[in-house]
């Protein structure tokens, strides 16, 4: 919105200043007086000023209608337009994120972070997602959750998440690396969150345990022990 209101904004403050020049020459008043017309012409007494002030008003008054609608288009298309809408759905998510309380932070939104995205939905707990990649935040922004675009290892990324006011942090990033440096991270910047990590090896979650992670996770582990349960429950129902 910014980079489309750039342009009129400078053109209508260009407009202004020639405006002013012609008051002062016109008129023979002050700076002050010549930019108060502009903005409020109703304040020019028709009866202390020449023909030619006049003209020159009307002329003032339709630039400045013009610019003014000019402006109004561009503030409507950054907002309502396919293209545009991303703005307002941005502010709105930046507000709702704002506004948010004893919340948990997801680190990643691999298959991992998705699958954790939908158990928090059904379950109706706060959430609020930090993703890095550009086209998936956008993704994820178009489908309406809090999600906020940047390197979850950077303190200012995670204190834009709430970290400050939140209840937990999941690092579920596909790095075990990555996912070390957020734990030192949100424990340094909350030493009461409660933080929950996703490891790859076993060296790693010690790491982790050792740097504040409450709980840590290793997919494959967990999902060798599922799968183990599973075979030993069937050959004991077969052996029955």
């Amino acid at each position: 919105m910014v980079t489309r209101l750039l342009l009129p904004l400078l053109l209508l403050a260009g407009f202004m200043a020639v405006c002013a020049v012609g008051y002062v020459l016109l008129a023979r008043i002050g700076w002050v007086d010549a930019f108060f017309w502009i903005i409020h012409p109703s304040a020019i007494d028709p009866g202390r000023v020449s023909k030619a002030t006049k003209i020159f008003s009307i002329a003032v008054y339709a630039g400045v209608f013009f610019f003014e609608v000019w402006i109004a288009e561009r503030v409507l298309v950054s907002l309502f337009h396919p293209e545009g809408g991303g703005v307002w759905r941005t502010m709105m998510i930046e507000v709702a994120i704002q506004n948010t309380r004893n919340h948990y932070i997801l680190c990643g939104y691999g298959q991992v972070g998705r699958t954790v995205v939908e158990q928090m939905r059904k379950a109706n707990i706060p959430f609020i997602l930090v993703e890095s990649n550009d086209g998936l935040y956008r993704q994820l922004l178009s489908e309406g959750l809090l999600v906020i675009h940047g390197d979850a290892k950077r303190h200012s990324v995670l204190e834009s998440a709430g970290i400050l006011r939140a209840r937990g942090i999941c690092a579920l990033i596909d790095n075990d690396a990555d996912n070390l440096y957020i734990t030192i991270t949100a424990k340094t910047l909350n030493p009461k969150l409660r933080v929950i990590t996703r490891a790859g090896q076993e060296r790693y979650a010690q790491a982790m345990r050792s740097s504040g992670a409450d709980d840590v996770v290793i997919p494959e582990y967990e999902g060798g022990l599922v799968i183990g349960r599973l075979i030993a429950e069937k050959v004991k129902t077969v052996g029955m």
